[in-house]
């Protein structure tokens, strides 16, 4: 489905919406289109403690793939 068409039937939906689908439809429009986040001071420190706490650890990250397998491993696993 292109654009073109996605944007087609999200008219359609939003013209047979009731007052409750109406809105989450604002309310997630608004979420996405929100860039005005600010982080406090306190919130910054934070994240850079983190930060510096992970690369001073001399661990690695995981890629998305080693992750879902690590997360699939375990759930059958039964942990």
């Amino acid at each position: 489905m292109n654009l073109a068409e996605k944007k087609e039937t999200l008219l359609h939906i939003v013209h047979d919406a009731d007052d409750k689908l109406t809105g989450l439809l604002i309310a997630l429009a608004n979420e996405y289109n929100d860039s005005d986040v600010e982080y406090t001071e306190e919130e910054l420190n934070f994240f850079e403690e983190r930060r510096m706490e992970f690369l001073n650890s001399g661990k690695t990250g995981s890629t998305v793939e080693e992750a879902h397998a690590r997360i699939r491993r375990n759930y059958n696993n039964g942990i």
